[in-house]
């Protein structure tokens, strides 16, 4: 038997009230993966693709008012000052900010702590995804797509910290309808590159996974429904889809 099981990429202790039974169901498997291999990481890409352009300036790209809103929230939510991210990519930057709106509470995200885990248990390790596969993903979208995401948050900052709220809780429900409606609303113009395309792959490494060894498949609560999401798409591979119970200690 195998797992899909749905994480939150965040600290905040309430996220974690399934742990210990997503434990003993990794346990049960002899396949561990992740949405990308941690251990072939290579922090060289990693910085390269979350890098602007040579020659480029977030400041430049900015609007005036959203530059400012930026130095706001850097001084008030991250205490560096805004030219720490003039080289940056909107979307290593929507990250940080992004992360400022939940707690920190534990030592590594929920993906991580499982990923952690069934490394301490021996497990075989796996990935989704490979980086080089996100950071083309990541390059295929244009700059000002991600300029427009990034604008939208620094100039609805509170209306993300709501959200964010409400994540959690549908999340701590079990809502995959909400959770995935609200990535599809956020994804806005790059649904198709953050959601669906990668959906469609990371369904078909299940079923190859799967089909040789027990799997425990941990991703994004978000990529879960929706009528191309991984639980339609495996259960048009022919996999029977069952939900197990988690109910919080």
């Amino acid at each position: 038997m195998s797992y899909l099981f749905g994480t939150m990429h965040v600290r905040d202790r309430r996220a974690f009230v399934c742990l210990e039974q997503a434990f003993r169901r990794i346990d049960e498997c002899e396949v561990f993966a992740a949405e990308f291999d941690y251990l072939r990481a290579d922090p060289a890409v990693v910085r390269t693709a979350l890098t602007l352009p040579e020659g480029c300036s977030l400041q430049e790209l900015l609007s005036r008012r959203a530059w400012k809103n930026l130095t706001f929230y850097c001084r008030k939510k991250l205490c560096v000052p805004p030219e720490t991210f003039q080289s940056a990519h909107p979307i290593l930057v929507q990250m940080v900010l992004s992360s400022a709106f939940s707690r920190e509470e534990m030592e590594y995200s929920l993906d991580e702590t499982l990923w952690r885990y069934a490394q301490r248990q021996g497990k075989q390790l796996t990935g989704m995804e490979t980086l080089e596969e996100q950071v083309e993903l990541l390059l295929h979208i244009r700059l000002e797509q991600h300029l427009k995401s990034l604008t939208h948050l620094l100039t609805h900052y509170a209306q993300h910290r709501r959200r964010m709220k409400k994540t959690m809780r549908w999340y701590q429900q079990g809502d995959l309808r909400r959770l995935y409606q609200a990535a599809r609303r956020d994804a806005r113009g790059m649904r198709r590159s953050l959601l669906l395309a990668r959906n469609e792959r990371m369904a078909r490494r299940f079923v190859e996974l799967a089909r040789q060894k027990s799997l425990f498949c941990a991703v994004g609560a978000a990529h879960l429904s929706g009528g191309k999401g991984m639980l339609r798409l495996l259960k048009q591979a022919g996999f029977s889809v069952k939900p197990v119970m988690c109910h919080a200690p």
